[in-house]
């Protein structure tokens, strides 16, 4: 199985789509639960939970195909 990486526009593309769908899903979890350390933790484990598969995704796609 041949892997690839993306184009830099696709990547791009990509990336501001999963970053306007943390935007939005921020958005409305904060104004279902107004304040509070609820929604709080809850925003902060969704930016954190992406960002980590962001960075192991990103780690093991790359050994996968030859680039480290």
């Amino acid at each position: 199985m041949k892997l690839y990486t993306l184009p830099k526009s696709a990547w791009i593309a990509s990336h501001v789509l999963i970053m306007l769908g943390l935007i939005f899903a921020t958005i409305w979890l904060w104004s279902v639960r107004p304040g509070g350390a609820v929604a709080f933790a809850a925003i902060g484990a969704m930016w954190c939970f992406a960002g980590g598969l962001c960075v192991v995704f990103a780690s093991a796609f790359a050994k996968l195909a030859g680039k480290k």
